[in-house]
């Protein structure tokens, strides 16, 4: 898969992708220098449950660009190798007319994101695996 997002509803879209994907802290990174914001997560893949009843995930790469600033709540830095759950996205104008987006996680877990624009990009990495789901 292979997504852009430059307005909200192109940005639910991917939300949505993106439900129940987990991101190891490890795999968070925010590189002013470029203003880009990067994760590295492992998705569960909705398409595949919903055309052909199987369970997989793949690796992708979520990417932001024009990332003004980064602030965390209730995440550990220091343990790397800790698993995040995505929720889904929130966003929000500012009072500077930026807009802030919010990746909310699992266990009251928040990354907020200050950016000029939306410009979002997903992009899966490698090949899928199977897996069992407990319910």
């Amino acid at each position: 898969m292979n997504l852009n997002a430059i307005d909200t509803d192109e940005l639910k879209i991917i939300a949505t992708i993106l439900q129940d994907g987990l991101v190891e802290v490890s795999e968070v990174k925010y590189l002013p220098s470029i203003r880009s914001f990067i994760i590295m997560i492992t998705r569960f893949m909705w398409e595949e449950k919903i055309i052909n009843k199987e369970n997989k995930r793949v690796k992708a790469v979520l990417v932001f660009e024009d990332v003004l600033s980064v602030f965390s709540k209730n995440i550990d830095q220091m343990n790397k190798s800790n698993t995040l759950e995505l929720m889904t996205f929130n966003y929000f104008p500012t009072k500077t007319k930026n807009i802030e987006i919010q990746l909310l996680f699992k266990n009251d877990a928040i990354i907020k994101l200050e950016t000029e624009i939306i410009k979002c990009k997903l992009q899966d990495q490698g090949k899928p695996w199977s897996v069992k789901i407990v319910e």
